[in-house]
């Protein structure tokens, strides 16, 4: 985990870098754009990739023929969507009155095919924990994307300096990543796995498009309503809270799915696994929440000029919302490593009208409105999502409560006596105690 939040922060670490300095020579409304394209890629990638890597991550056998059926799955999906983003544009541009757009999206689309072409190569490297070697494609991606950006911005290519920037880092990443872990298809898979990884990939895809609704309708409604300038500052707003916290709930995600995978035969070790992994992603978050909505301000006014200061009210609601929605991670990603997305795809229908109708409300009333319907959202999802969960795996409502105290009662609760129960886990090489206790071993 602690090389998986390397990689990633590295890589947030150079972007945040980079959009300081853009923001000196592109203005709101052309970030604005740019974030309109991200968003409407957004729903795009996420049915290109359709829940393949995720297929190959929880595969128990047959290693190499799901591999190379993922590969073929994820070529064609990634293609397609390419395709059909492009021949969309035009009418995506006229519906925001942004002939722009039209040329932005052609030119991303690219990146929805070339990231499809190495699925399988990433999807690996998480599998086989192997998330040092991973660091190299992320640095060269978020490398890439930073110098294209900030040169192109100070050259005057405005909006196309985010473009460009962004498609010159997928493919900077994609080339790194077939370096450091070469594979290639090896034969045609049978019709069978086929079917088995798209049955797999259909139940994460509808749940995955639909938990991304928040974020990705929120910016095309601001963008038709409220205009590309409110757009850009609202985008803004959630860098510094991605950076801080959803970079972390993202990585450690990748991890816990493909750990959950390795133990999803032992019930108990699973529970007792998942008991520890919300306790410790809440109390990091939970401080890292607090502090950045505290500090949201400070660091707006050193790294930003005048005509971002906007953004310091929606970055503290949504530092806030953020350090919440990792208790939602945690219940995802064990219904993932046991193979249950059907699960997923259920609570996401059940949430779906609730996440439409508090964004469509909120646009009207402004940025600040739309900050705090993430921030019911990210409350009111945990419900259903942990009512699921319980017909997957024995877990109860107070464990629970108990597994995510703050700290103050967290040292409160520490005994001297007697010593943590812990029993060994041959699978992770670690310990798994007792909820409720902490132990001085590491537990991953």
């Amino acid at each position: 985990m602690s090389w998986a939040y390397a990689s990633f922060a590295s890589t947030k670490v150079l972007n945040l870098v980079a959009i300081v300095l853009v923001a000196r020579y592109v203005g709101p409304a052309e970030f604005g754009l740019m974030a309109i394209c991200l968003a409407v890629m957004g729903y795009f990638e996420i049915i290109s990739q359709f829940g393949l890597g995720a297929a190959l991550i929880s595969a128990r056998d047959r290693l190499e023929e799901t591999a190379n059926a993922v590969f073929i799955c994820a070529v064609g999906m990634s293609a397609a969507m390419a395709g059909l983003l492009w021949l969309v544009s035009g009418q995506i541009a006229e519906w925001y009155g942004a002939p722009a757009l039209r040329d932005l999206l052609g030119t991303i689309a690219i990146a929805l095919f070339i990231r499809g072409l190495t699925s399988v190569n990433s999807s690996l490297l998480y599998r086989e924990l192997k998330l040092r070697e991973k660091m190299a494609p992320d640095i060269a991606r978020g490398l890439t994307k930073g110098v294209v950006s900030i040169i192109l911005a100070m050259m005057g290519y405005g909006v196309w300096a985010l473009a460009l920037g962004y498609l010159a880092s997928a493919i900077a990443g994609s080339l790194v990543l077939a370096i450091v872990r070469p594979w290639r298809p090896t034969a045609l898979p049978g019709p069978a796995m086929i079917r088995h990884v798209l049955r797999f990939g259909i139940h994460l895809i509808g749940a995955e498009t639909i938990n991304s609704t928040p974020r990705l309708l929120d910016n095309l409604l601001i963008g038709k309503i409220l205009g590309p300038a409110a757009l850009g500052v609202y985008a803004l707003a959630f860098r510094i809270p991605e950076l801080g916290i959803k970079s972390f709930t993202t990585v450690v995600g990748s991890v816990l799915h493909p750990v959950m995978s390795r133990i999803q035969s032992d019930p108990a070790e699973l529970r007792q696994y998942f008991y520890q992994s919300l306790r410790y992603c809440a109390l990091l978050m939970f401080g890292v929440g607090a502090a950045i909505a505290v500090l949201s301000a400070p660091l707006v006014h050193v790294l930003y000029s005048p005509k971002w200061y906007g953004m310091i009210v929606p970055m503290q609601i949504v530092a806030v919302a953020f350090a919440i929605s990792t208790l939602n991670m945690v219940p995802g990603k064990l219904l993932k490593a046991v193979s249950r997305t059907d699960l997923l795809f259920k609570v996401s229908l059940i949430n779906l009208p609730l996440f439409v109708g508090l964004i469509v409300l909120a646009v009207p009333y402004g940025i600040v409105a739309v900050a705090g319907a993430q921030l019911v959202l990210a409350v009111l999802r945990f419900i259903p999502t942990f009512i699921v969960m319980k017909r997957v795996i024995d877990v109860t409502f107070p464990d629970t409560l108990r597994a995510w105290p703050p700290p103050s009662s967290v040292r409160a609760s520490r005994r001297p006596e007697p010593m943590p129960r812990c029993r060994s886990s041959p699978a992770l090489k670690s310990s798994v105690c007792s909820p409720g206790w902490w132990c001085s071993r590491p537990f991953i």
